[in-house]
């Protein structure tokens, strides 16, 4: 009996195998789109990045960013309007906060609260416009280093923030950091986990919220450091930061668009997962990308260390 299973297996393999043939799949080209990411915040002035997407499994060093990624000045122009009628052509320069190192940079029309912002791009013979709107600022009522995590050391803390939501309103809400230390310095804000948020389940009450380091850019990352590296990846604050802590309320617009990129940042790495497209508010599907508005504050944190941190640390 047991032979003549080990018979029957065998010729249920051999008619598998003679089953197979090559199949011969032939992609679609690979269709580039223009990718517009553009921001104005309060007391600020637009920053725009035109780049143009690849395909994922692109090889990313400086050569493909200026020769297959970027857009220039010469190439596209910029323009950003305000409900009052304000206006200006944004000129592309060098600007050490943006990711690329360059953009296209405003100068007159400064972000105001409760204001709409058109942003207009020419490019390719297409004109691509998007609006967002900046709410209004807020204050927190208190901020500071939290180390309440049984999780956590005497050298690591997350920074807990409470603040007081207007119950008249739906509100959104996004925080951002940025750390200078002897062994970590952000040149670009860092986001934290969820990437934004809204008021759904504490409208009009006072709102404890935890911060710690997340979604940090991997530009360049490969010119770092082995232990500049482990430090940039890092999620928690330790002694000796001063930490910059930018609190945002934004539009619903806004507010869906940091969902989906948040989303893709966490889950799109795996390339065998089915990607989340970022929300756009852009009058075309040829676009990819979004145009935000930011009602924004900053506070400073400043980790002042003993001695004996000191020698733990080091």
């Amino acid at each position: 009996m047991k032979k003549l299973c080990i018979w029957i297996l065998l010729a249920i393999c051999l008619l598998m195998s003679g089953c197979q043939r090559e199949i011969d799949m032939k992609l679609p080209d690979y269709q580039s789109k223009l990718v517009i990411e553009g921001t104005i915040e309060t007391g600020a002035p637009a920053i725009v990045m035109l780049s143009k997407s690849i395909p994922y499994f692109s090889e990313i060093n400086a050569g493909t960013l200026m020769n297959d990624v970027l857009v220039s000045g010469s190439e596209a122009r910029v323009f950003v309007t305000s409900e009052t009628g304000e206006t200006e052509e944004l000129l592309w320069q060098l600007n050490p906060e943006a990711p690329y190192y360059v953009a296209f940079m405003g100068k007159t029309v400064i972000g105001k609260e409760q204001t709409h912002y058109t942003l207009t791009v020419e490019y390719d013979g297409q004109t691509y416009t998007a609006e967002t709107y900046i709410p209004k600022t807020f204050d927190l009522d208190s901020i500071g280093f939290d180390q309440s995590s049984d999780l956590l050391d005497d050298t690591m803390a997350t920074i807990r923030v409470q603040l007081s939501d207007n119950p008249d309103e739906v509100n959104y809400y996004a925080f951002f950091t940025k750390v200078h230390s002897p062994k970590l310095t952000d040149r670009l804000w860092v986001c934290n986990l969820p990437v934004a948020f809204d008021d759904r389940t504490f409208n009009g009450l006072s709102f404890n919220y935890e911060i710690s380091r997340y979604g940090y850019s991997i530009l360049m990352r490969d010119m770092l450091s082995e232990e500049d590296r482990e430090n940039f990846r890092r999620i928690t604050f330790r002694p000796g930061d001063t930490v910059y802590v930018k609190h945002t309320q934004i539009d619903h617009d806004t507010y869906l668009y940091l969902l989906s990129a948040g989303s893709e940042a966490v889950f799109g790495s795996n390339p065998f997962t089915n990607p989340l497209p970022a929300v756009s508010n852009f009058n075309s599907d040829k676009v990819l990308g979004h145009w935000s508005g930011y009602a924004a504050k900053t506070d400073t944190l400043v980790w002042w260390y003993d001695e004996e941190l000191r020698r733990k640390i080091q």
